[in-house]
């Protein structure tokens, strides 16, 4: 019956009808990848601190060297999901469930900058932006404590690819004066949004936006982020929440004032806080602990200290003093693992070290939708050879020998060896599918599949009598093309088509160049009188 289907869709549609379909879209290889991106990456890192070897490496891998359906038609390049705060434009892939939604940008850019804003906003992450931007290693190894992948190899497996395509090489690329000039211009937008900077009992703050993290406010400032920490007494799980007084510099050992009065279930750091007062000296004044919380109604020194502990409220354990020995301590019956700190340090290494890794039970981020199999080592075992293992793990030779700079067949027992299933051929001119018959690929899904063609499920399933969502690998497919026959489908705008961009607050004229990668000057001489101030809700022409 599927040989008759097949006959009469061939008969329907002609060759020479399935010859005017959509231009095959071009595969890129490393390099290309690379060419094309490294200036984005080396933005974002003078942005954030995140070495562009780092970003550079991730995109790479995670989106096959830009080949993805989502790279290609969403420009996301990071597998980042929409998530209940997307408000943007979305996209269907099959992920870990069937066509899950993802976040759809209008440039690569966006989606660079989106991946740095998500480490920068989540506290798992905020260490490591104390780090070098040389230091792609400690980067990787942080990377990996905090969970953004599951893969015991994770870290080690970035650092070689890193070292075998040379990306640390964008580590040490320098910012033109213009570009330089533009950055600063940026962060002072930025500044202006957290709103005029206040003084309490002499010690310079701010308050915390709701979506500001302490990374986020360091970078801002120019500070580093254990600073922002210590200033504010605050341990590694702490949480920035919009509201919250941040002061950029150390608090004062006591104030002029000379007691508060508790008059709920405030902290002993909220008082420290709301006076400005390190917490070390406040708890000292009161003959108390960390850990202890006042009772309502108790009078707190704020100058001097006191001769007698204030009542302290019920049920709150006293937490023990940090200790340096790794172990399990025993207080009031509570157990307390001190194998992990929550001290913040300066030592940027040490806070890593330090860290609490995230449960490998877990998911990794189900932000990003990085999967386990994409990257990975082989480690080559006796007898074995390049053919056989690009078959075992469905990938050409010419893929393998590509990711791991080989220039010939031969390889050696203990060898390590880069697999990237989403980088099945090195061969970028490789035929695109075309409708007619598709036939099915090793590791293809009915959904995928229908997505690729742009068809609904239950049509690619009427059409070639399926019952159920099982294929099955060399299964011949029938696809009817979705456009008109004789109709040429392309998403691709032409040289002539004017593209134009309403500005948002914070965005310079440097920023949009780089979201379009249109030279400032261009834009300028398309909008001419445009100068350097650009104002919200402006329309402007970038193409």
């Amino acid at each position: 019956m599927q040989k008759h289907i097949i006959y009469f869709f061939w008969l329907l549609f002609p060759i020479g009808a399935l010859a005017q379909t959509e231009t095959p879209v071009v595969k890129y290889t490393v390099e290309q990848y690379i060419e094309k991106y490294s200036a984005i990456a080396v933005d974002e890192m003078y942005r954030s601190r995140i070495p562009a070897s780092i970003t550079l490496a991730q995109g790479i891998l995670e989106s096959g060297n830009g080949n993805s359906r989502l790279s290609r038609d969403a420009n996301n390049h990071f597998g980042i999901k929409c998530k209940s705060t997307w408000k943007g434009q979305i996209i269907y892939e099959d992920d870990d469930a069937p066509q899950e939604c993802f976040r759809k940008y209008d440039a690569a850019i966006d989606s660079y900058r989106d991946h740095s804003d998500f480490l920068m906003n989540n506290a798992r992450y905020a260490f490591l932006f104390d780090l070098e931007p040389t230091d792609y290693k400690s980067w990787a190894a942080g990377l990996k404590k905090a969970g953004y992948a599951t893969n015991p190899q994770y870290a080690e497996l970035l650092i070689t690819f890193i070292e075998r395509h040379q990306l640390h090489r964008f580590d040490l690329v320098k910012l033109s004066e213009e570009e330089d000039r533009e950055l600063k211009e940026e962060k002072a937008e930025q500044i202006k949004s957290y709103g005029k900077e206040f003084t309490n009992n002499g010690v310079p703050a701010i308050i915390a936006k709701p979506s500001d993290s302490y990374a986020q406010i360091a970078l801002d400032y120019g500070l580093k982020v254990y600073q922002i920490y210590r200033n504010n007494d605050l341990t590694k799980d702490a949480i920035c929440k919009g509201g919250d007084t941040i002061y950029l510099k150390q608090k004062k050992s006591k104030t002029d004032s000379m007691y508060y009065l508790v008059q709920g279930n405030e902290t002993m750091h909220w008082i420290s806080q709301r006076h400005a007062i390190k917490l070390d000296k406040l708890l000292e004044k009161n003959l108390m602990v960390l850990g202890d919380e006042p009772m309502v109604g108790e009078q707190i020194f704020l100058n001097k200290k006191r001769e007698k502990a204030p009542a302290l409220r019920s049920g709150v354990v006293a937490l023990p003093v940090q200790t340096t020995t790794p172990g399990v301590v025993d207080v009031d019956s509570v157990k307390v693992d001190t194998n992990y700190s929550t001290v913040v340090y300066d030592n940027a290494e040490k806070n890593i070290e330090t860290q609490k890794p995230v449960d490998q039970k877990l998911e990794a981020d189900t932000l990003h939708a990085f999967k386990e199999n994409l990257s990975f080592f082989h480690t080559v075992q006796k007898g074995e050879t390049l053919f056989g293992i690009s078959r075992k793990y469905h990938v050409r030779v010419d893929a393998v020998k590509y990711l791991n700079l080989l220039s010939g067949d031969s390889i050696e027992v203990g060898q390590r060896l880069i697999i990237n299933p989403a980088i099945k051929s090195a061969d970028t001119k490789e035929p695109q599918a075309i409708p007619g018959v598709h036939v099915v690929r090793e590791g293809e899904t009915l959904y995928g599949i229908a997505g690729m063609y742009g068809l609904p499920v239950a049509d690619l399933k009427a059409t070639n009598n399926l019952t159920t969502d099982i294929i099955h690998t060399g299964m011949q497919l029938v696809v009817v093309p979705v456009s008109p026959i004789g109709e040429v489908k392309t998403t691709n705008k032409t040289e002539s088509e004017e593209v134009y961009h309403l500005i948002i607050k914070g965005e310079t004229l440097y920023s949009i160049s780089r979201k379009y990668g249109v030279p400032v000057e261009k834009i300028k001489e398309l909008n001419y009188p445009l100068g350097e101030a650009l104002t919200s809700g402006q329309k402007i022409r970038v193409r």
